[in-house]
């Protein structure tokens, strides 16, 4: 009977143990990452909270920021630059996010919580890299833009701009900007056929 008392005891003891090693390497986890619990609790919210956005009016982190460059310089041409919302601007209403975009020259042209588009007018300036087709002596030419925003004569055709119809003609006498020197070629090629 002693025996199996000092078993008992023994195995009580053992479980007694085991409990509170278990329970204090457990606690001492807890401690040492409490920080990192703490963070992921603020991250969780965030994103339940994210998840709560298409009612709000505000820039969350998925909102598609479009950022564009509208040159006037010639016939208008558009670029875009497409980025999603940054950490500088997630959380900012409409207001807010105009005075921001107005800081760096862009004025905000729509807004919601899914896509912000922001316009800066270039008035005096060839867009960097590509291509104008424009006058050149009473012909069509084609231009490159290059770094510093010069115009640099590519290729001068025999097509005489007064042959053209009075829309084209007006075209190409302000200038008619391409991504590529394909799609300016493609234009040449419509006005010869």
């Amino acid at each position: 009977m002693k025996r199996i008392v000092g078993i008992a005891f023994a195995l009580v003891l053992s479980l007694a143990t085991s409990f509170l090693a278990g329970y204090y390497t457990t606690l001492k986890y807890v401690e040492r990452n409490k920080d990192i619990l703490q963070e992921k609790a603020i991250e969780d919210e965030l994103i339940e909270n994210t998840a709560k956005l298409p009612d709000l009016n505000i820039i969350g982190p998925s909102t598609e920021i479009v950022l564009r460059e509208r040159y006037l310089k010639g016939v208008e041409y558009n670029r875009d630059i497409i980025e999603k919302a940054s950490s500088e601007v997630v959380g900012m209403n409409k207001t807010q996010a105009e005075e921001y975009f107005k800081s760096k020259g862009y004025t905000v042209i729509d807004f919601s919580n899914k896509r912000v588009l922001a316009v800066k007018d270039i008035l005096d300036e060839w867009p960097k890299g590509c291509y104008v087709v424009k006058e050149q002596d009473g012909f069509v030419a084609i231009f490159q833009v290059d770094k510093s925003g010069e115009l640099k004569l590519v290729k001068l055709t025999d097509l005489n701009v007064e042959d053209l119809p009075d829309g084209d003609k007006e075209e190409v006498k302000k200038g008619k900007v391409f991504e590529s020197l394909e799609d300016a070629m493609e234009l040449i090629e419509e006005y010869t056929s």
